[in-house]
């Protein structure tokens, strides 16, 4: 696999540290990653080159003109917004090179909300974070789109729904009042998003034990921002978003801890579990 050294000139142009541009991109996603915020690191960023082809360049016209008529249906706003989309480097590459080939999704088919292309709010970057893997050299990525939205209708958990409900909706949320995740119907995928930069990023673990609490299932515990740093090369991306709903039911206090340190054992299994505190015990 590539290097990110080896992007540059190949339809990818690196966004420079320290400018306006790079720090903006940076902090937001930092901020969207909540509790694993001090426990990742960016590494690069990269602006997808609209003008590297013809097909790129067509495809960010389209997305223009689509934008402008969303806007005229939906009486002048065609509600365009950033959203976060995870998933391997080949994925990524391959999305901003010929665009999107068809639905993907990491949840269990009980938690996804339709049939479609799932993108994450500009504020829960973390949640597309759960969705990557890890190249060769240990990095991660996550493609930072602009979306055409238009007018958006709620989505229900578990929903088979493939396309708006009707004419005057263009996207579903999981949401209305607090949209976590949008999602763009197969029909729009290549229309309806575009993909500006990649985000290259890395987990690490620190020490500080005031960080949202530990696991503690007997007397060595976890912080568990270093749990799922640790457990994010052995979970597959569905196992990863379950261990990042848990928590956020249990700091709901929704579930008991106890409850959830049983849910923890089961996503992540006794051994892995096991290994994973020795190890942080001896950092």
């Amino acid at each position: 696999m590539q290097r990110i050294e080896n992007w540059v000139g190949k339809g990818l142009t690196k966004v420079e540290k320290e400018s306006e541009e790079y720090e903006s991109i940076k902090n937001g996603f930092l901020k969207g990653m909540e509790f694993m915020g001090n426990a990742t690191t960016v590494i690069a960023i990269h602006k997808n080159d609209v003008s590297f082809s013809l097909a790129r360049q067509a495809r960010w016209d389209s997305f223009n003109i689509f934008s402008k008529a969303v806007a005229i249906k939906s009486g002048g706003d065609a509600n365009v917004r950033n959203a976060w989309y995870g998933g391997s480097l080949d994925d990524l590459l391959e999305i901003v090179s010929v665009g999107f080939n068809g639905c993907k999704s990491h949840d269990d088919h009980d938690e996804s909300h339709g049939v479609g292309i799932p993108l994450f709010s500009v504020h829960s970057s973390i949640d597309s974070a759960m969705c990557t893997v890890a190249d060769e050299h240990g990095l991660r990525h996550v493609l930072l789109c602009r979306v055409i939205l238009g007018k958006v209708e709620a989505v229900g958990c578990g929903s088979k729904q493939s396309q708006p409900s009707s004419k005057q909706y263009d996207s579903g949320v999981d949401d209305i009042l607090a949209p976590t995740k949008h999602i763009i119907w197969t029909a729009f995928m290549n229309s309806h998003i575009h993909p500006n930069y990649i985000l290259s990023f890395r987990y690490n673990y620190t020490k500080d034990s005031v960080v949202h609490g530990a696991l503690k299932p007997q007397s060595p515990y976890v912080l568990f921002h270093n749990l799922v740093a640790r457990v994010s090369n052995d979970l597959k991306p569905a196992e990863m978003t379950m261990l990042l709903r848990s928590y956020r039911i249990y700091r709901q206090r929704k579930i008991s801890r106890e409850v959830w340190i049983n849910r923890v054992r089961l996503i992540v299994g006794d051994t892995l579990l096991h290994s994973v505190i020795t190890k942080s015990n001896y950092d």
